[in-house]
């Protein structure tokens, strides 16, 4: 399942941080009053007037950094991209407000080289590359996402949404379509449980998907319920790539009792049929097979 996470960057997520969180924010907060109240206090000012502009810019960094910083713990990052960036941006805050001071009063020299230009200089290095590795990490999340949107989630084949995405999009035609479904499973959950229910779909579904090759798509369309995509016209060959796939569910034994079987329907599409159309004669052609006495295929007409 797909968790959404709200964003904010109100004040009252301080509360609700860790922990690290709390301790990184309070420090900043900290030694941006200490320094401020030492240097305005213990230091010669200067004239304010002259460097208004400086002041003002240097003003506006400050506080756009603050905020980026802000935004970085009000954030779920992976924890390098957390640690790059929340040292990265302490530091170029820093510097920013030792540069902002120097447009009040006469800082030592070694504070604007030290302060000024050295945690500038590295805060920016360390911010860069944990943009780097925030990228890296969105990124991971997003293939992530992907493929769960097309991973049946229970046998880990492609699920319904990939498999129709896939032969609406395909550009052979005319494909055959199989619809496989496994027989009298609902007694195999009532007689042995759901637990090992879940067990034979997947192992089902694993050896039959490592049948399907090359361009053949295989994919759990819902329930017991499986589909197959194969881009060919020869019939022939689909019939006993249908056998082969019946004879391949023999070799599962369920709890040493039973061996298992399945139903298919098999479908090729017609010149410029839908391929809502050729699903529902393949579903026909399942009922077939399951009103002809199941563990058998049958061809829509």
């Amino acid at each position: 399942m797909i968790e959404t996470v709200k964003v904010t960057v109100r004040l009252s997520n301080f509360f609700k941080m860790s922990w690290g969180n709390k301790a990184v924010s309070l420090f900043l907060f900290a030694y941006i009053v200490i320094f401020s109240a030492y240097s305005l206090t213990n230091l010669p000012p200067l004239q304010v007037q002259s460097n208004v502009y400086g002041f003002a810019t240097d003003f506006i960094n400050l506080i756009v950094l603050i905020f980026l910083f802000w935004m970085v713990q009000c954030s779920k990052l992976s924890k390098l991209a957390y640690a790059f960036l929340t040292l990265g941006l302490m530091l170029w805050s820093m510097g920013n407000i030792a540069d902002l001071i120097d447009e009040i009063v006469v800082q030592p020299y070694w504070v604007s080289i030290y302060l000024e230009d050295l945690c500038r200089t590295i805060g920016m290095l360390l911010t860069s590359y944990g943009l780097f590795k925030t990228m890296r990490f969105v990124q991971s999340i997003n293939n992530r996402l992907a493929r769960e949107l097309i991973i049946d989630d229970l046998t880990k084949v492609h699920n319904r949404r990939y498999f129709y995405q896939h032969a609406k999009g395909a550009q052979h035609s005319p494909y055959v379509i199989l619809i496989i479904d496994i027989d009298h499973f609902k007694m195999i959950n009532d007689e042995f449980g759901h637990d090992i229910g879940d067990l034979v779909l997947k192992e089902l579904a694993t050896k039959f998907d490592n049948t399907f090759t090359h361009k053949n798509k295989f994919a759990r369309l819902g329930g017991e319920e499986f589909g197959g995509y194969l881009p060919t016209n020869n019939m022939t060959q689909a019939c006993e790539f249908s056998q082969q796939l019946i004879a391949l569910a023999h070799s599962i034994n369920v709890q040493n009792a039973r061996h298992l079987t399945v139903s298919i329907g098999v479908a090729m599409q017609m010149p410029d049929e839908p391929l809502d159309k050729v699903m529902k004669r393949a579903d026909q052609a399942l009922y077939l097979a399951k009103k002809g006495g199941r563990d058998r295929y049958e061809i829509a007409l």
